[in-house]
């Protein structure tokens, strides 16, 4: 945010007269903006999440097709997280970002660990080890429903399908959910993170969880790099990198995924449309936004660039990038409220209050009515 207000304030000054107001929440954005959307009052430019949810706000968004000009600056598979299926270009994407378990390489050099676990057995192994050093394995923030819903989809994913595949055949029933391969082991996991994690799991947030694992006092969560500026904050020297999510029995099956999570979309309708135009232009494509993206937030844009990366983890996520071993995001094309809905349910899971099978059950029937 601090980048961001920079950026604000450059653009200010370059248009005498003009007042950005922002409106920034960390944990409850859909709901502010659904708010204001049933109020009449829609942002000139807002941000949302690509895909299922930036889908529900088409109907008030500019159209950039034809601003050839502005959409030949991005990435075409980042612009096509937010095309249509007959090719209009509804939103312009944020940066490339990356998700699957961190962790602290120090912690792991500790514990005596050597080598990446690829597998749940590993897994265990590393969290026992880890648990002899005085160190809490695992800090999952389980507080955080779309954490846990997030962390579903890496147990779902089928490699083959990818992404987009994955959720359409769960959609249309020809993949049930309690028939997918892994899917036995998010439950594993998530036993082991109750094993090996804090006392109170569930009391967990997702900034809790990113403190202790800068400061080493634990070493694995789930999350992505879009949290590089407060891991920064909080430790500016630590030690990070991806542990893909062994979802399976070899390192071939394991996970990161990786999408153009976010995407801005302008209000057609805004009284300030050129104005509000230049502003979503300006954020995403100029030297003032690359430097936002690149330096302050350490992630990749969706924006052609040959700006350096700052961030360590979007740096280390590019080697699996590079290597075609990242998949996409379920949880953005999922049926409406997908980690609102299910992401509960894990959290019963994690109480005692459900069984796996229940639980299944609730995902299988989720899916089904979407």
């Amino acid at each position: 945010m601090d980048e961001y207000a920079e950026m604000v304030e450059a653009f200010e000054e370059e248009h005498p007269g003009v007042t950005i107001e922002v409106q920034h929440a960390a944990n409850d954005s859909n709901t502010l903006l659904q708010s204001r959307v049933n109020s009449g009052d829609i942002p000139d430019v807002f941000d949302v999440e690509s895909g299922t949810s930036a889908q529900r706000y088409y109907e008030y968004a500019y159209d950039w097709t034809d601003d050839t000009d502005v959409t030949s600056k991005f990435n075409e598979d980042a612009l096509a997280t937010g095309t249509t299926d007959d090719g209009r270009v509804m939103s312009l994407p944020w940066t490339y970002e990356n998700m699957g378990l961190l962790y602290n390489k120090d912690c792991f050099e500790e514990a005596g660990i050597t080598e990446l676990p690829t597998n749940m057995d590993e897994l265990e192994e590393a969290c026992k080890k880890l648990e002899a050093a005085g160190i809490t394995p695992i800090a999952l923030p389980a507080k955080e429903t779309w954490v846990l819903g997030q962390l579903a989809t890496h147990f779902m994913m089928d490699k083959e399908l990818d992404a987009e595949g994955t959720n359409e055949a769960l959609m249309s029933g020809e993949l049930q959910f309690a028939d997918l391969p892994h899917w036995d082991n998010l439950f594993r996991f998530l036993d082991l993170a109750v094993e090996y994690g804090p006392d109170k799991p569930l009391e967990i947030d997702w900034e809790t969880s990113e403190n202790m694992l800068a400061n080493g006092e634990a070493d694995i969560i789930h999350m992505g790099d879009w949290c590089q500026s407060t891991l920064d904050s909080f430790n500016p020297d630590a030690n990070l990198a991806f542990l893909p999510v062994p979802v399976g029995d070899t390192a071939e099956d394991a996970t990161v995924l990786s999408s153009c999570n976010w995407t801005y979309i302008v209000n057609k309708d805004s009284e300030n449309l050129e104005l509000a135009k230049e502003y979503c232009e300006y954020i995403l494509t100029s030297e003032m936004g690359q430097y936002w993206m690149c330096d302050g937030v350490g992630a990749v844009p969706g924006v052609k660039t040959d700006r350096e990366v700052q961030g360590t983890l979007a740096n280390d996520a590019k080697t699996y990038i590079n290597e075609g071993k990242t998949n996409g995001w379920i949880h953005t094309i999922a049926p409406t409220s997908y980690t609102d809905t299910c992401g509960p349910y894990l959290q019963s899971y994690m109480l005692g209050d459900m069984s796996q099978d229940e639980v299944t059950q609730l995902f299988q029937e989720f899916y089904t009515a979407g």
